[in-house]
């Protein structure tokens, strides 16, 4: 099975690399080969089923591991979801609050409290972002009250900061991919991720055969462990036709007549 935790995910599943390296050695085709190539198509599927994307991708159709619109799709959520937990206003407007407040709760006359304060830095934006983080990745919807000002130009500044790890997590599983020699291109906004991001692949010895592991780590992956049974049941299925495929090939190649 899967194994997770934090912003780590292993994708190691043993039934499926066990089913496959069982039907190599029936078929003949070499099992650390047919492992590798199969961990690492699956590793990519993993990256197409992590988010952002714009409408929920295929389990069964299409390469693509996520598109320009996919990435647009991301950066718009992570624009709201700074919405639902600061406000930005102007340097005047926070000046005043902090002359008049210091760095208590902000009120006004007629609707009382107004907002819980002001958040001055990129830094303490962050740590106040990360409190109302849910386990899913997504903030809370705070109350407009429980919204802190932020100035617009620091607020500004770090949607953009947040905005540029849009997609890092899908590069996690795609750097892995490559490391097992999948191939299939990606998009620019995926790409200029594969150096920072933490993605492996690799393939194991066990006294059962060889074993391809996959880890990926990365913000927004609590999305990606629900689909992962799925995936693997897919995959299993595609690499059974795979081989089968490449038994009749392989009994054409022979001289034998094969249906």
């Amino acid at each position: 099975m899967p194994r997770y935790g934090g912003k780590n995910v292993y994708v190691d599943d043993s039934v499926f690399q066990r089913q496959a390296r069982k039907l190599a050695r029936k078929l003949k085709v070499d099992e650390h080969e047919f492992v590798k190539t199969q961990t690492g198509i699956l590793a990519r599927e993993v990256a197409k089923m992590t988010p952002p994307y714009i409408s929920f991708p295929s389990l069964y159709k299409g390469t693509s591991v996520g598109s320009k619109q996919d990435l647009e799709q991301g950066e718009r959520a992570v624009f709201y979801d700074i919405v639902r937990i600061a406000k930005p206003v102007s340097r005047q407007a926070a000046g005043w609050a902090k002359g008049r407040f210091n760095d208590g709760p902000i009120f006004n006359k007629k609707k009382g409290k107004i907002a819980p304060g002001v958040i001055w830095n990129k830094s303490d934006l962050y740590q106040w972002h990360k409190r109302n983080e849910q386990m899913n990745g997504r903030t809370k919807k705070l109350a407009k009250y429980e919204r802190p000002w932020v100035p617009e130009d620091v607020w500004h500044d770090y949607v953009k900061e947040r905005q540029s790890n849009v997609g890092i997590a899908k590069a996690a599983f795609v750097k892995a991919s490559q490391a097992l020699g999948a191939k299939g291109g990606v998009t620019p906004k995926i790409k200029r991720h594969l150096m920072r991001t933490s993605g492996k692949g690799n393939m194991q010895k066990t006294k059962g055969g060889p074993l391809g592991v996959v880890e990926g780590r990365a913000d927004g992956l609590w999305h990606t462990t629900k689909h992962l049974p799925a995936l693997q049941r897919n995959r299993l299925i595609k690499a059974m036709k795979r081989l089968q495929y490449m038994s009749k090939q392989a009994a054409k190649a022979s001289g034998f007549k094969v249906r």
